[in-house]
């Protein structure tokens, strides 16, 4: 009989022993490295997540203001809006009754124009009657 064969058993320990250097140094380390990866991509996403809850609040809290603003701003359009329509209004009514008046005073220096006119023309009108007649007669007219 011949001795057995142990190259195969020293085949089966190198196998072993090479399987079990690259598990350790190669399959481990890029596993931990794949790990620490996923765990430092999932640190990320909750930071984001976080952060971007931040940002919403943050968000909302600036909206609100604006809109608060705005309240704000139209309400006071509002109130200038009235003051100055009433500040228009008193001013239209001040330049109406200044018109008034200044057209009752034209219209009472009017009627004194008048009367003074016709009172000159009462006082010539003998002798402007009298100066047609003769330019009508071609002669003169005495009183």
């Amino acid at each position: 009989m011949s001795p057995p064969d142990y190259s195969l058993l020293l085949i089966m320990i190198c196998f072993w022993v090479a399987y079990w250097l690259v598990k350790r140094y190669l399959i481990d380390a890029v596993g931990g490295v794949s790990e620490e990866r996923e765990r430092r991509i999932r640190t990320a996403d909750e930071e984001w997540a976080a952060r971007h809850e931040e940002y919403e609040l943050a968000l909302q809290k600036v909206e609100s203001r604006v809109d608060g603003a705005l309240r704000q701003a139209s309400q006071r359009r509002k109130e200038l809006r009235q003051e100055a329509l009433g500040k228009r209004q008193e001013l239209l009514e001040a330049t109406h009754e200044k018109a008034e008046s200044r057209l009752e005073a034209a219209l009472k220096e009017l009627a004194e124009a008048a009367e003074a006119a016709r009172a000159e023309l009462r006082a010539s009108a003998h002798s402007l009657a009298r100066e047609l007649a003769s330019r009508l007669l071609e002669r003169e007219v005495s009183s």
